[in-house]
């Protein structure tokens, strides 16, 4: 059985249920086992983007176990199975 999803779109007086399925939606992903040092904006916009369009990030890192970033997927292309991260140790200075 295939995944389903549930589409919100704004109500109008044309509404026509056969038409307007989004060919995008923002989907949130877990990154577990990412180092805590790449859990800033610039990494996570890097990563979101290697998985298609980047949206935003959580903030409130204390409340989870791993980093979590909201991505705009394009429901019409296959997302990659994986994606070449290359991260960098933090010094200890």
């Amino acid at each position: 059985m295939e995944p389903q999803g549930l589409y919100l779109n704004k109500w109008t007086l044309d509404f026509d249920p056969s038409q307007g399925t989004p060919s995008a939606i923002p989907v949130w992903v877990s990154l577990p086992y990412l180092p805590r040092h790449c859990w800033n904006s610039e990494s996570m916009e890097t990563i979101g983007n290697k998985l298609e369009k980047y949206i935003d990030r959580v903030e409130r890192r204390e409340q989870y176990f791993c980093a979590r970033i909201c991505v705009e997927v394009n429901l019409e292309t296959r997302l990659p199975e994986a994606i070449k991260l290359t991260i960098v140790e933090r010094s200890h200075i």
